[in-house]
């Protein structure tokens, strides 16, 4: 999975989160290693492995909120265009 491909999922996913949970997706966000989220998510740093990070991040979010969460963020994943291929991403979103 190439950077952009990655970064592009996961503001995907804390948009679609943050619908829900307003600035506390960015803060929950925030709180998973690999991860740097601006406030604004102008700016996404990504460190690790895509996979694993992505996979960190729904968990994150499944902690806090349960499995709704989870399905959030399975709806935004598949909303990206164009889309990621199923074997490209973590279990937990397939």
């Amino acid at each position: 999975m190439q950077s952009l491909d990655i970064n592009l999922l996961i503001k995907s996913i804390i948009e679609k989160q943050s619908t829900i949970i307003g600035p506390l997706a960015v803060e929950q966000a925030n709180k998973v290693d690999g991860v740097k989220v601006s406030a604004d998510m102008g700016s996404i740093q990504v460190d690790g492995d895509p996979r694993q990070v992505l996979n960190n991040l729904v968990i994150q979010y499944e902690k806090i909120f349960g499995l709704a969460s989870v399905e959030v963020c399975k709806d935004a994943v598949r909303e990206v265009q164009p889309a990621v291929p199923q074997k490209e991403l973590p279990e937990i979103l397939q």
